[in-house]
C-alpha cells in the first residue's frame, strides 16, 4: 500500500478510546531522528516539518509534507512506532486529527486572494464571502449547493464557486471547464453536459484550482472555505453555516491583532 493510502485519513480511521490531556513537549523524539525513522519506514521523499506534543498523552504528532500537502502521522515518546489515521475525543466525538490539519492548512490572506482568482462564478453580492468547492457529479454536492446558493439568493452570504471534478467522476473535468467557457453560472454547470467549448483559460482555471486545492489539504467535496482561512468539507445544514459565518468578524479581528 503507498504512503498516500496511509496519509489518507478519511479512509483509514483510528479510534483512542480514551479521554485526551495535554502532555509534556520534552517527551517527543527529534525532528532529526524523525525525519530518518519516516523516510526509511515509507521509503518516500517526506519532509518532517515539524513535532510537537499531541494533545493524547503518550503520543506526539509529526507534521510532514509530502509532495507538497501537509499531512500529519504520530508516534510515541521514543520514536518506535508511526501512526497513520484519525484520533477521536470519545467525550463529544471530536476528531482532533482533522482539526489539527485543517488548521495546519489554514489558508492565508494570499491564499484567500488566490481564490479569488481561481472561482469560477458568484452568486449574491452581499453578506460574508464563502468558497464553495463542487464537482458537478457529485450527490452530496448537489444537496450542499442548493441550500448555500439559496442562502446566496437571499443575501445572507456571497457565494464564490470553484470547480473541483474528481479523477474517478468521468467527464467531470470537462463539464467544468466548458461551464467556465460558456460563462453559464452554477447551473450550467449541470445542464452543459455535452458541450464542446473548452477553452483553454477554461482548462487552465480548473486545472490551477485541482492543484492550488490539494497542496492546501483539499481532497473531497463539497468544500467550503470562509474567509478567516478555516474550511470544513461535507454537506453544512444551513444552519451550520450560519454558526461558521457568525464566528467570524471575531476570528478576523484575531488574527489581524496577532500582525
Amino acid at each position: 500500500m503507498s504512503i498516500l493510502s496511509y496519509l489518507s485519513l478519511l479512509l483509514m480511521p483510528l479510534f483512542f478510546l480514551f479521554q485526551a490531556q495535554d502532555c509534556s513537549a520534552d517527551t517527543c523524539p527529534s525532528k532529526e531522528i524523525m525525519q530518518k525513522k519516516v523516510v526509511e519506514t515509507f521509503k518516500q521523499n517526506i519532509t518532517v516539518t515539524k513535532i510537537q506534543a499531541c494533545i493524547v498523552p503518550g503520543l506526539c504528532e509529526i507534521q510532514v509534507d509530502l509532495k507538497g500537502q501537509n499531512r500529519i502521522l504520530y508516534t510515541d515518546s521514543k520514536g518506535e512506532f508511526l501512526i497513520a489515521g484519525q484520533i477521536f475525543k470519545t467525550s463529544d466525538g471530536t476528531n482532533i486529527t482533522k482539526e489539527a490539519i485543517v488548521e495546519l492548512n489554514r489558508f492565508t490572506d494570499s491564499d484567500i486572494r488566490r481564490l479569488e482568482d481561481l472561482t469560477a462564478f458568484t452568486i449574491g453580492s452581499k453578506g460574508e464571502i464563502v468558497y464553495f468547492v463542487t464537482d458537478p457529479q457529485c450527490p452530496y454536492c448537489k444537496k450542499a449547493e442548493r441550500i448555500i446558493a439559496q442562502m446566496a439568493e437571499s443575501e445572507e452570504l456571497q457565494l464564490k464557486v470553484l470547480l473541483f471534478p474528481l479523477s474517478f467522476h468521468k467527464g467531470a473535468k470537462e463539464q467544468c471547464i466548458s461551464a467556465i467557457c460558456n460563462n453559464k453560472g452554477l447551473e450550467g454547470l449541470h445542464s452543459e453536459l455535452k458541450s464542446e467549448n473548452l477553452c483553454q483559460e477554461g482548462k487552465n482555471k480548473v486545472e490551477d484550482t485541482i492543484r492550488f486545492l490539494r497542496q492546501k489539504g483539499i481532497s473531497s467535496v463539497p468544500t467550503y472555505i470562509f474567509t478567516d482561512g478555516k474550511y470544513r468539507s461535507g454537506v453544512l445544514e444551513e444552519q451550520s453555516v450560519k454558526e461558521m459565518l457568525t464566528g467570524l468578524p471575531r476570528d478576523e479581528a484575531a488574527r489581524k491583532e496577532q500582525k
